[in-house]
Formats: structure tokens, sequence, C-alpha cells
């Protein structure tokens, strides 16, 4: 029985080492004080790299918004400590407008100010980083009108992680 027994045991440490298997939390008190103190250390450095401290909205941005009209924006932003821009385009039923982005983060908001070209018209958008859900916007218009509802967003990119060399983009 301990011949059938020891293989098992053998085969199961290999997948163990093989999965770089790390202790959790969850071992209790009877553990080694060594395993404990490496799961602290890891888990500061997952909650480090999702703090708002490290939060880099570099990459490309795929906004739907919500309201009367729908319309979807993609935005290849640049994030330069916390100022804002870049290029991109606004998508109707009708049409395709090139535009510019500019904005700013102030904690966990960012504020983004979208201009298409060649339509007198204003985009304010507002969200919350930490919840990344959505956020709501604004559209001024030329003859003084104005809209605003809500939009949902994804983004290329780890926003919690320092931006890496950005590839050329296509629109």
């Amino acid at each position: 029985m301990i011949y059938k027994l020891l293989p098992c045991i053998a085969v199961i440490a290999c997948f163990l080492l093989q999965a770089n298997a790390l202790p959790s939390t969850v071992i209790g008190d009877g553990s080694p004080e060594f395993l404990e103190d490496f799961s602290d250390a890891f888990q500061q450095e997952i909650d480090a790299d999702n703090s708002m401290d490290n939060v880099n909205v570099t990459g490309t941005w795929s906004i739907n918004l919500m309201g009367e009209t729908q319309e979807l924006m993609k935005l290849q932003l640049v994030d330069n400590d916390g100022a804002i821009s870049g290029p991109g385009v606004i998508i109707t039923v009708n049409d395709t407008e090139k535009a510019i982005a500019n904005g700013s983060i102030f904690g966990d908001k960012m504020n983004l100010t979208v201009v298409p070209l060649g339509v007198p018209n204003l985009y304010r958008l507002n969200l919350s980083l930490s919840s990344l859900d959505a956020g709501e916007y604004t559209v001024y218009r030329a003859d003084g009108g104005s809209r605003s509802g809500n939009f949902t967003f994804a983004v290329s990119s780890n926003i919690f992680k320092p931006a890496s060399a950005v590839d050329g983009w296509d629109f």
C-alpha cells in the first residue's frame, strides 16, 4: 500500500512545484511564520499594483455614449503625470469624425474634453477610475443646446500599472 501512495505524493508535489503555488492567508495559526510573511508581502504587492498612486490611463479607450443619440468614441490617450491628451474618432450612425481629447486626473476622477474636428460640439466626460464601471457626459452644441447621459467604457491596458511603450495607432 505504501508503495502506491509514495508515487502519488511525488506527483502532487511535482504539480505544486510546477504551478509555483503560493501560500494563502487561509493557512491558519499553525503555519510556519515565514509563509505568512511571504503571503503578506505578496498581498501588499498586489495592493500596490491596484492603488491610485500607479494610475496611468495611457491606452486605447472605447467609450459608448448612451442617450438619445448612440455614439461611440475610440480614443488613443496618453497620460503624462495626470495630463491626458490624444487623438480619436467619434462614430455615429451616419458619420465618423476625427477628434482630439484633453483632460486631467484628480485623485480617482478623470475629466476629459473631446472636440470633434469640423463639428462645433464639445463633449465633457467625467468618470471614477476606482469604480471603472461608467461615467457621465454632457455634449455642448454650437446652437447653444446641450444633452447629457451616461456612458460605459473599456480600456486596452491595465491602468494601474505604468504605461509601456505605445505601438503605432491606426484610425
